[in-house]
């Protein structure tokens, strides 16, 4: 947060006299360098001491004005992207973060409010472009992709605030006027542990295998991807988690703290890797645990393309997904499914652990390694029809213990 400044005051010789000037640190709004400025108070004749000077400066409210950010009414939003876009905060995120955000910038926010002062952008305009953009509005975005605008949007204005380019409190005052919904009607399709079972019974290796570990541990795609032998400790039975794989790139940074947990590995689940280990062509320790053979080991395998080629023909065939003939697809219950991946098995593992197994809560936020136990338990986790009215039914035999209605 920018420190409030009151200056300091020096007489200087100047052809009219000697002047009092109010002295005080800018910040040039184009690089971020700090530059001396000054604001002439007026004549030492008029005010002979220093005292008399302060109270014109008080009087004519110079000290708010030399706190106002320099050029801030003058910034255009794209001159804010650009300098958060350039800064090496920036630069040290990680990469899909960095992906993510210019997508957001140049194609949504620059798009709509580039040549905009910032200054001069106001919440109920912002809100309502961002509804234009919802699908209930007949645009194309969810409701969760719309926050995450926003949530760009106050990132870039805070960095502005924080090298002094715009109020302090300005990103904050906007954002509470803007009141958008990021809720979202997608609901992930929950494989039961049967259904599991029977899509693994219908994959070869190393399809087979890699599913297996994705819907034993919840690991996601980009850290199975990362994985080499050597993160896999046999002895004491876990897997260490020191890169991803993601968009053709290693990255040393997983998505949260917490991420980095080791992950369980029983001895079941051991064994299955292995019977893989055994299989590859590529076991040396430095090698990835499913490399690809097309890439002679040197990549890992590509996600996409396992879940089209393996993963969802498996599906099909588990009866776990409908393909119609119009080509739509829907779940066993008959209805519609837009994403079917390896994210749904991470769905699926807690949903079974905490429904079905009965397993603590805490131990199931720390296998999925989530920060909290809300993310858990709100977007992870989710019962079936059948185990409702199950649970509906055993209540209802306590309301009625014979059975039959009176």
């Amino acid at each position: 947060m920018a420190r409030y400044q009151r200056g300091w005051l020096r007489v200087v010789e100047r052809k009219q006299g000697r002047i009092w000037q109010l002295r005080y640190n800018a910040v040039d709004p184009m690089n971020g360098a700090k530059k001396e400025r000054t604001v002439i108070v007026g004549s030492l004749a008029d005010f002979p001491t220093k005292s008399a000077c302060w109270q014109e400066v008080d009087r004519r409210r110079l000290n708010e004005r030399i706190n106002q950010p320099s050029g801030g009414a003058k910034l255009r939003l794209r001159q804010l992207a650009d300098f958060y876009l350039s800064h090496k905060v920036f630069g040290q995120l990680a990469h899909t973060t960095q992906y993510l955000h210019k997508h957001v910038i140049n194609d949504y926010l620059l798009a709509r409010w580039a040549d905009e002062f910032a200054l001069d952008l106001r919440g109920l305009a912002i809100e309502d472009w961002l509804h234009s953009l919802s699908k209930a509005e007949g645009g194309e975005l969810e409701g969760p992709t719309l926050g995450k605008i926003k949530q760009v949007l106050m990132v870039v204005l805070r960095y502005a605030e924080k090298y002094g380019h715009l109020p302090m409190g300005f990103a904050t005052e906007l954002g509470n006027q803007i009141s958008i919904s990021t809720s979202s009607d997608y609901e992930a399709v929950i494989l039961t542990p049967e259904q599991t079972m029977t899509v693994l019974s219908h994959m070869r290796q190393p399809a087979s295998t890699l599913t297996l570990l994705i819907a034993a541990t919840g690991l996601r795609w980009s850290e199975v991807a990362g994985l080499q032998w050597q993160d896999i400790d046999w002895a004491r039975n876990r897997i260490h988690l020191r890169r991803k794989f993601i968009n053709g790139r290693v990255e040393q940074r997983l998505k949260t703290k917490k991420s980095k947990s080791a992950v369980a590995m029983a001895p079941l689940l051991a064994r299955f890797l292995q019977e893989w280990h055994r299989e590859t062509l590529y076991g040396a320790p430095t090698d990835w645990v499913f490399a690809s053979h097309k890439e002679k080991g040197r990549m890992p395998r590509v996600g996409n393309m396992l879940v089209s080629d393996y993963l969802r023909p498996a599906a099909v065939k588990a009866g776990v997904l409908r393909v119609a003939e119009d080509g739509t697809v829907c779940d066993s219950s008959g209805n519609p499914v837009r994403r079917f991946g390896f994210h749904n098995l991470r769905h699926s593992l807690s949903t079974a652990l905490i429904t079905s197994e009965k397993q603590d809560p805490r131990t199931v936020q720390d296998m999925m390694r989530h920060s909290k136990s809300s993310t858990t338990l709100d977007l992870y986790t989710q019962s079936t029809m059948e185990q409702r009215i199950a649970a509906q039914e055993s209540l209802l035999h306590r309301f009625v213990p014979n059975g039959l209605p009176s």
